[in-house]
């Protein structure tokens, strides 16, 4: 029986209770306007909008890569999951830690060293024994007066209060696997090889991250690193004084007063690196990231091939190295966030996938992606696609424009330089294949032997007999980045005087000398910005990525390292 069979009377108890209840819903019907319903509609758009927000975390990550891709056209590998700095080369045995002494002072080495006029004071690093922290103590997280006396061009995403002071987080129990291209049993340093590391120092914020990863590396933790010193080349108090306590919680840690090289050109720096039968590794203070392998693996490298003049690090952000991995598959199409301001909240995190993909109804770039802007401060890059298949849009990105276009300078100071954007989609592209643990594509060099023993497997000129020398690539005498590189005390010795340190190490002085310089690509750091590319990186989340990265897979949970800024706007 239908509403309209029902008897209207008032007897009727069904048709007095429809009436009640229906009477004012009706009555409210009749009142509502057009502009009434264009509200609601708005409004349920705006409920659909947030609901299917374009930042949503991916459910899936797909590896790009042809699915016949298989382990046999892979280096032999081995899966590892990363540990704290305290325990990190793979397999190998801890050493027993020593009471920590004062950071020595290095003093510049003899005239005679260094073939400086005879009037120099002739000096020897010395160690100093002193009261001071205890190893492992926690540093202290910047003071409210710091953070608030720093300039304005620093701020971060992480979700601090309005003062800039952070609450660390429990560290999160899923660990990063990455693969290993180790030696059956792991790492072990080889007896009687002295490795000394030179931070080429300058920026606080910087190091305070590279800090997790040099003591990841100390001999002292299983690693190869006797001694980090960190050469002082900056006037600027605030950074000079952070130093000088910061320096004093690790015994391995020396502060090294420059003098008057302080001011001068990086050349000078090279004065103090001239012990024979030490390998010097020259690390720049913007390197954010240094994979459990590379410096094993540099090192071996540089004992197995003694000819080559120098041994570097394949760095993620350099021109030369850039275009190549763009060619084997290790650049992704990395984009900034189309939108003016951030519409997700600060969080620590660095896994790319988290952010979503770009939104598909925004269209890409216009214009030369190489003249890309900065979107926000604090702005994240987005993947175009995570499809294997998608391979037109890698061609839309930075990369991509310059892969068309090199432009007419040198590779060193083309757009790979020049280009903030060619860097950012770099970097973050490195984050993507730690995420999906495919860092093997970045290894495109191979075995290359300057032994003059053609028939020697495995046997370098000096008798070294073990791995490293894999997968070079050789500069040919082209100009590299001088951002991280292996050096026997020796060979610095042979280019003495230096004044344009990159040009002359990595091209000029093994031109004169007839020894290459090459890279092992097995062997990946980060290397943040060039300073053309510095304001651009700047805007981008980059650094807090780095510092969520060694937090969770690389720093001690007594070393977990926070923000030194406010947060960014609209976060």
């Amino acid at each position: 029986m239908s509403i309209e069979d029902v008897p209207r009377s008032p007897s009727s108890p069904y048709w007095s209770s429809w009436e009640k209840h229906s009477a004012p819903i009706s009555s409210f019907g009749r009142r509502l306007t057009r502009k009434h319903y264009y509200i609601g509609i708005a409004t349920l758009l705006i409920v659909t909008i947030f609901l299917a927000n374009p930042y949503r975390p991916l459910v899936d990550i797909h590896r790009p890569g042809s699915a016949a891709e298989s382990s046999a056209s892979r280096p032999h590998v081995v899966s590892v999951s990363l540990a704290s700095e305290t325990s990190t080369q793979a397999h190998s045995e801890p050493t027993k830690l020593v009471k920590p002494v004062e950071a020595t002072q290095i003093k510049k080495p003899a005239p005679e060293a260094t073939h400086k006029q005879e009037t120099e004071k002739e000096t020897q690093p010395v160690d100093k024994p002193a009261d001071k922290p205890e190893h492992g103590t926690k540093e202290k997280p910047p003071s409210e007066e710091q953070v608030s006396a720093e300039p304005s061009e620093y701020c971060t995403t992480w979700p601090v209060d309005a003062k800039g002071r952070y609450t660390p987080k429990p560290k999160s129990s899923d660990k990063l696997e990455l693969d290993s291209v180790a030696p059956a049993g792991g790492w072990k340093k080889p007896q009687g090889v002295k490795v000394v590391a030179m931070v080429f120092y300058g920026r606080k914020r910087n190091v305070d991250i590279l800090d997790c990863y040099l003591r990841q590396n100390l001999a002292a933790h299983g690693g190869y690193l006797d001694e980090v010193w960190f050469m002082v080349h900056t006037e600027k108090k605030d950074d000079v004084d952070w130093l000088r306590t910061f320096a004093k919680a690790e015994p391995a840690y020396k502060f090294v007063d420059l003098g008057a090289c302080t001011t001068e050109q990086y050349g000078c720096i090279w004065e103090y690196a001239v012990e024979d039968d030490t390998i010097y590794l020259k690390i720049d203070d913007d390197i954010l990231y240094i994979h459990h392998d590379a410096i094993p693996q540099l090192i071996h490298t540089r004992l197995a091939q003694p000819h080559p003049y120098a041994v570097s690090a394949q760095l993620v952000n350099s021109p030369v190295t850039g275009i190549q991995q763009y060619h084997y598959g290790a650049i992704h199409p990395f984009l900034p966030d189309p939108k003016p301001r951030p519409y997700h909240r600060g969080a620590e995190t660095w896994r790319p996938s988290e952010m979503g993909l770009y939104p598909r109804a925004t269209r890409p770039l216009g214009g030369n992606p190489l003249d890309v802007g900065p979107s926000y401060r604090g702005h994240p890059w987005l993947l175009l696609s995570n499809r294997s298949h998608d391979t037109l849009a890698l061609t839309r990105t930075p990369m991509g424009a310059w892969n068309r276009d090199p432009g007419g300078d040198a590779i060193a100071f083309g757009p790979g330089w020049k280009s903030w954007g060619v860097g950012a989609q770099q970097l973050y592209s490195l984050l993507y294949n730690l995420e999906t643990n495919q860092m093997d594509r970045y290894h495109f060099g191979r075995a290359l032997d300057y032994s003059d023993d053609a028939d020697a497997d495995k046997k370098s000129e000096n008798g070294y007999e073990g791995p490293g020398a894999e997968q070079l690539y050789d500069m040919q005498y082209e100009r590299y980045n001088l951002n991280f590189v292996a050096i026997w005390g020796r060979d610095v010795v042979a280019g003495l005087p230096i004044h344009d340190d990159e040009a002359e190490i990595t091209s000029e002085i093994p031109q004169r000398l007839g020894r290459p310089f090459v890279i092992d690509t097995r062997a990946v750091v980060a290397h943040q910005s060039f300073f053309t590319q510095k304001d651009g990186i700047g805007q981008t989340d980059l650094m807090d990525r780095w510092r969520a990265f060694a937090n969770e897979n690389v720093c001690a949970a007594t070393n977990q390292k926070r923000p030194w800024d406010r947060k960014c706007e609209g976060f």
